[in-house]
């Protein structure tokens, strides 16, 4: 199922992934997601909704901190 209504062709790959990323974290599949997110961090290190969707991934209470840290900075050097 996919995260957003977009005519064949024209989903890149970055959304690609994070639909499935968004997808293996809906089924509990938080390494295939941490992976695909990963991935997507590395091509795009600014994707806030990439690092939101990391902090469901991550167990370690400072490692959703550093992710929802990262989404902060990202959000006030867009303003």
């Amino acid at each position: 199922m996919a995260t957003r209504t977009i005519e064949a062709g024209e989903i890149s790959p970055i959304d690609e992934a994070l639909d499935f990323a968004i997808e293996a974290v809906n089924r509990g599949e938080l390494q295939k997601a941490k992976s695909a997110l990963g991935w997507i961090i590395k091509q795009d290190p600014s994707n806030t909704t990439a690092w939101l969707w990391m902090a469901c991934c991550v167990m370690d209470d400072e490692a959703k901190q550093d992710c929802y840290k990262r989404v902060s900075m990202i959000a006030a050097r867009s303003m």
